[in-house]
């Protein structure tokens, strides 16, 4: 093979396609451009980006049925010991304490943690309860553990605490647990009333320098601890009460010792049992368990639960109230609606059933953004010219191809005498007869 013949550089003789083949070609380029455009909107017009949001379910999927499902959406919240949480009616703020390794051999399991992916805490509830009172800090915090089975797996535990300063004259609380500003028709503002109203009873003790022995001299406690699990009934519709504390310990102030009971101290302990029923029902509601026997709604249930207000001195007063008064209005109103309507509240009744509960957390998920106006047109128009381009050019492959095995195709056929004209070399007086282009 001579070089000369490899370095022609040659072109085909081509010949029309058959004219029903035209309509083909004009009706896939329209139908072709259409269908690459709309694609290419949706692959190249828009970016993914990471957000951070509080909704789950926030984040859409991709329209286009071959992208992977973790393309989009949230990713799940991992908790660690020690991390804290609120759920959606945030009345409480709970801390991890406790993590179960379940089967699913995830790292996050075998480090002490657990995966979130918004589930309900209807599941989670409270598994025990316990009480500290602090007379010389004139401090009482009760506390509840909760216990949430797998796939969740862990144990959490709230508290509330109030404190009241008798120099001051008027009451001052200080809820370390709880925000004071909820809206005022709403269940956190309902629960936040209800255990502030209840907790004052109990503060009362330690005002009315209560916490004491009944010995003789008496001594100062220094601190008392109680604690207790709630029963529920094992048949439907499975109603939940307090027993009595299962362990009382107080601790005197001046030798430490310890009394496994409350014979000895002046102190009234139905006023603690108060606290911490109610308490167990507050942390029931921020659950999710919205159930029609909750004192917090039923006000059968408020009265045939709470224990009457134990107090030696009524006719105290602080502020220029009495406080057995105060009391009086309280409890007048929570036996006949409820605690929840107590100081104007209005959360829903018993019979509506209210959202599920869930841990409210900020997630980071993946979603579809649109470019800029600028940068989303060249992006289109761009990747669509270069994926019809390449389209045509395969058709025009395959049409050549096809045609070509098509009876007559590759015999020539001379044209009109109209169409052809003579070409006279001089140098050897031949002729040769060219197609004449129209």
């Amino acid at each position: 093979m001579r070089l000369g013949s490899i370095l022609d550089f040659e072109y085909p003789v081509t010949k029309p396609f058959p004219v029903k083949w035209r309509y083909g070609l004009l009706a896939f380029t329209l139908l072709s451009s259409v269908v690459l455009v709309t694609i290419n909107v949706f692959l190249v017009g828009y970016d993914v980006v990471s957000i951070t949001t509080a909704d789950f379910t926030s984040a859409q999927k991709s329209l286009l049925p071959w992208a992977s499902s973790t393309t989009f959406g949230c990713q799940p919240h991992q908790f660690q010991l020690g991390d804290t949480f609120r759920t959606n009616i945030s009345a409480f703020s709970y801390s991890i304490f406790d993590v179960e390794l379940n089967d699913t051999g995830t790292s996050a399991s075998l480090q002490g943690g657990f995966l979130y992916r918004n589930e309900d805490l209807s599941s989670c509830d409270v598994v025990q309860y316990e009480i500290e009172v602090k007379p010389g800090d004139r401090l009482i915090t009760p506390s509840a553990a909760i216990k949430c089975p797998p796939p969740l797996g862990f144990q959490a535990v709230t508290s509330w605490s109030i404190f009241r300063c008798p120099v001051i004259p008027t009451i001052r609380s200080s809820v370390a647990s709880l925000p004071l500003h909820f809206a005022e028709k709403s269940l956190g503002r309902a629960i936040t009333d209800g255990m502030r109203n209840i907790s004052s009873e109990a503060y009362w003790d330690i005002y009315n320098m209560s916490y004491t022995t009944t010995t003789q001299p008496p001594e100062m406690i220094y601190k008392v601890l109680a604690e207790g699990q709630p029963t529920c009934d094992p048949d439907p519709p499975f109603y939940c009460h307090i027993p009595d504390f299962s362990m009382y310990n107080a601790i005197g102030a001046t030798d430490l010792s310890v009394r496994d009971n409350n014979i000895s101290i002046q102190a009234h302990v139905a006023n603690l049992v108060n606290v911490v029923t109610v308490l167990y029902a507050a942390v029931r509601l921020d659950l999710g368990h919205w159930t029609a026997d909750n004192l917090f709604t039923n006000a059968t249930s408020f009265n045939n639960s709470i224990l009457p207000f134990d107090i030696s001195q009524p006719n105290l007063a602080i502020g220029g109230v009495s406080f057995l008064e105060s009391s009086k209005a309280f409890r007048s109103v929570a036996s006949s609606t409820g605690m929840a309507y107590v100081n104007f509240t209005d959360p829903p009744s018993a019979s509506d059933r209210t959202a599920a509960a869930a841990i409210q957390i900020p997630y980071i998920c993946n979603v579809m953004r649109m470019k800029p106006i600028g940068s989303f047109i060249v992006s289109v128009l761009s990747a669509t010219v270069s994926m019809f381009l390449a389209a045509w050019g395969t058709l025009l492959a395959i049409l050549s191809r096809i045609a070509r095995k098509r009876p007559g195709a590759n015999t020539y056929t001379p044209p009109p005498e109209s169409d052809i004209i003579t070409v006279w070399d001089e140098s050897d007086t031949k002729s040769a007869p060219l197609l004449h282009s129209r």
